[in-house]
């Protein structure tokens, strides 16, 4: 076992030589942070008044406390690490800033929002859901002390829709705006909207406060009707970038050979974080790199191997805060979700491989893929910025520097590549008259706003009345449920026990349940016949059909896409004639993910006239 571990290590390291090579970019192009520990208690050994002292933000306090209390609304650019996201909240707190009402800051991540008010709440030596509290889709842990409030974008929406004016909130905090999510995006609308009320029917002002480490300024100045830009400087450890000298044909292999290369100089307390696209590969290298350190020489230092996606259950997501054992090396395999507020501590190094997956969807075909492309230039900075919290640390970028300037400066926004349903379904539940005039900081294109309507036609969500779009009865009920329209009809119970989930899923079955008998929804459960799970499936996701044709292949009965069936799938070695897929995700092929069986006649019987020309095995 040894040899073979030598040996793989000694082609590790060739495979690595010459590779890299070491970049230092000029000063201004150098990021750096401050170490701002979240989701636990890290503190051991310093004071946390200290800590808090010597974040960057701390010397602007005053004057920014001062800026703060005279502007209506503000932007605020600050490097990461600053302290900007837990400080600032405190920061207004502590100067009475909106009066008696709750400070919302808002995260693109669940798994953000719960440590940052995890975070937070140890710095001001309260429990966790009286004096700061959180809340994210399925979970609520506020009460009526909670004075500053993380929550996620989705669930500030949905808070929208009960109460348009947000008339709780003194101060919303949209935090991490250059990621531009969907729901920050229509967040931006909302709260503008909500500020401009509030001022007109002199209720108490709504302060606004948009904060990124990077952004398009110009853009979002103007669309807050000139709002100032506030800078906050200071920075106190440097970080190297590495660059290759060569583009790198495979990411995967190349990672690999950085991991090791960084596991046999770096001492055992100096972890890890790569940055992967998604759960498969994550899963595929977190098996790689633990095989290949059970075979490394006697003595060689020990590694965690720790994935984290956006999938994985709450619990195992913050694994990655936890101390572990000062002999055992830290690596954590993450997707885009540690781009920005989750702070990992004892990050030293960041392996970036330059890669992400994202939505795209196309209005013409319906067909919404989860492609792997390449970064923007601002997410490449907020991935270097995760290394070097504590001490100077180091980036590896797996791509050259010749390539990195050819990266977009800023990622498109998601709501210009993304199936829209979800949003005109809020949207109409907010009582916009008309979607298409909603002032969106990013317009997406008409062809997909008139899509997602006719897919919410055919769910049965709204229909058409003196030239309006309106709520049916039907799409009120769907717009009250945290779920995907197409996921919205009643609750539908997996088939399969899957242990990740099964921690979750009772508290996310009591809310559904809750949901449903407010609406007065009839609860029957299926026990083991599967066939009306399966036919719910086929009245929601017709959109979603597949037909296996003469030769083997499949294609969508919508719009013909040849598509193949994902080998995790328990399906890949079968050959059913009808199916629907949940996800699309393209890489070499167009693979589908999430399958069910279902019989054409309940296809036909969700959307006849749909299918009447589409379906060759249904009866006409």
């Amino acid at each position: 076992m040894g040899g073979a571990g030598c040996a793989r290590q000694r082609q590790l390291r060739r495979a690595l030589a010459g590779r890299m090579e070491a970049r230092s970019p000029p000063a201004k192009r150098l990021k750096t942070a401050a170490w701002r520990s979240q989701g636990g208690n890290y503190a051991t050994g310093r004071n946390m008044e200290q800590q808090r002292r010597e974040l960057p933000i701390y010397r602007a306090r005053a004057k920014l406390i001062g800026q703060l209390r005279h502007l209506d609304t503000a932007i605020i650019i600050g490097e990461t690490g600053s302290g900007k996201t837990t400080q600032i909240p405190q920061y207004l707190y502590e100067a009475c800033i909106g009066g008696h009402g709750v400070i919302a800051i808002t995260q693109p991540r669940r798994v953000a929002a719960i440590s940052l008010a995890a975070r937070v709440s140890e710095e001001k030596k309260t429990e966790l859901g009286t004096l700061i509290g959180y809340t994210v889709r399925f979970e609520d842990l506020t009460s009526h002390k909670s004075k500053i409030k993380f929550l996620t974008d989705g669930m500030l929406l949905r808070e929208a829709m009960v109460d348009s004016l947000l008339c709780r909130y003194s101060v919303v905090i949209l935090d991490e705006a250059h990621e531009r999510t969907v729901q920050t995006d229509v967040l931006f609308g909302i709260v503008k909207s909500a500020q401009r009320k509030r001022k007109e029917l002199n209720k108490t002002p709504l302060k606004v406060i948009i904060m990124s480490a990077t952004m398009d300024v110009d853009l979002f100045s103007q669309y807050f009707n000139q709002a100032p830009v506030l800078y906050l400087e200071g920075r106190q450890h440097s970080i190297q970038i590495f660059y290759t000298k060569e583009p790198q044909n495979d990411y995967l292999h190349a990672s690999l050979v950085s991991i090791f290369q960084i596991h046999q100089e770096a001492p055992p307390s100096h972890s890890v974080l790569v940055f992967l696209t998604g759960q498969e590969e994550i899963e595929a290298m977190s098996r790689t790199c633990k095989q290949i350190s059970k075979n490394l020489p006697q003595g060689s230092c020990q590694m965690s191997v720790l994935p984290l996606y956006a999938s994985l259950p709450p619990l195992q997501q913050l694994r990655v805060f936890q101390q572990g054992p000062k002999d055992r090396r830290k690596v954590i395999l993450s997707t885009n979700i540690a781009e920005t507020s989750v702070t990992i501590p004892g990050i030293k190094y960041v392996v970036d491989t330059g890669m992400v997956k994202a939505k795209r969807y196309t209005p013409e075909s319906g067909l919404e893929v989860l492609a792997v492309q390449q970064v923007s230039k601002a997410q490449a900075w907020q991935r270097a910025g995760r290394a070097g919290r504590q001490n100077s640390g180091i980036c590896y970028r797996l791509y050259t520097e010749d390539d990195f300037e050819k990266f977009l400066n800023m990622t498109v926004p998601e709501i210009q590549r993304c199936n829209l349903a979800s949003v005109v379904l809020q949207l109409l539940a907010l009582r916009i008259p008309d979607i298409l005039t909603f002032d969106f900081i990013s317009k997406p294109s008409p062809d997909a706003v008139r899509a997602a309507v006719d897919q919410l036609e055919q769910l049965g969500a709204v229909e058409r009345k003196n030239n309006q779009i309106i709520l049916t009865p039907l799409g009120i009920k769907m717009a009250a449920f945290p779920l995907e329209p197409r996921f919205s009809k009643e609750w539908c119970r997996e088939n399969y026990v899957n242990s990740r989930n099964m921690t979750m899923v009772m508290e996310v079955r009591r809310q559904l349940r809750d949901i449903c008998v407010k609406f007065g929804v009839h609860l029957k459960s299926s026990r083991a016949d599967t066939s009306n799970v399966r036919r719910c499936l086929a009245h929601s996701l017709f959109l979603n059909a597949v037909e296996l044709q003469l030769d083997g292949t499949y294609l969508t009965l919508d719009s013909r896409q040849p598509v193949v069936i994902h080998p995790s799938s328990v399906l890949f070695h079968s050959r059913p004639p009808y199916m629907l897929y949940n996800e699309l995700l393209h890489t070499s092929k167009c693979y589908m993910r999430d399958l069910c069986v279902v019989d054409p006649e309940w296809l036909y019987e969700a959307a006849p006239e749909y299918f009447r020309r589409k379906l060759k095995g249904a009866k006409t």
